[in-house]
């Protein structure tokens, strides 16, 4: 083999290793930026305690794809929870149900326009904590019209493997209770 065939196939093996960087690279900021699509849950900087109540607060930080206004949202609290009461929030009208599995759905639709794309909205629940100490997972489903468009449950996972991605695209809300 020539030197210039070496020297050609060294180049062509460094312009696939590059290519492979420069696909693995735009591949993690599309994950990353879709990772960002996510409610998150706030306790206003006090523990959330078993058998106690206290507030929890979700937190939508966008409005839906292509300009679109969030139109409601529906937050799931499993059965362990004791009490659900959202607070009232301007230009949302809500609902909370029990259903027959006895796990509390809170629904907030919009009465004014929604919560635009370019926008973040707190909506506060009063909460009775459950009484037993664990993680509790809360999803999330965000409507853009009468399509839940984000739907937050996806399991949060330490590292990838060979059938999930890290982080989850739409990862499911959690909290913590504490033993009191």
């Amino acid at each position: 083999m020539t030197a210039v065939h070496r020297r050609d196939r060294r180049l062509l093996a460094f312009s696939a290793r590059f290519a492979a960087v420069l696909v693995i690279l735009v591949a993690s900021l599309v994950v990353t930026a879709t990772a960002g699509a996510h409610g998150t849950l706030g306790l206003s900087g006090k523990s959330a305690g078993a058998g106690t109540n206290g507030t929890l607060t979700l937190t939508i930080p966008h409005g839906c794809p292509s300009g679109l206004a969030t139109t409601k949202f529906v937050i799931l609290l499993g059965s362990g929870w004791r009490s659900a009461k959202p607070t009232a929030v301007t230009g949302w009208a809500t609902t909370v149900t029990r259903t027959a599995s006895r796990q509390w759905l809170v629904t907030w639709t919009a009465t004014a326009g929604g919560l635009p794309d370019t926008q973040a909205g707190n909506f506060p629940i009063a909460v009775g904590w459950p009484a037993k100490a664990a993680t509790y997972q809360t999803p999330v489903y965000q409507y853009c019209g009468t399509a839940a468009s984000f739907v937050w449950n996806d399991p949060y996972v330490d590292a990838a493997d060979k059938s999930q991605v890290y982080p989850a695209f739409y990862p499911v809300p959690r909290v913590q209770v504490i033993s009191t």
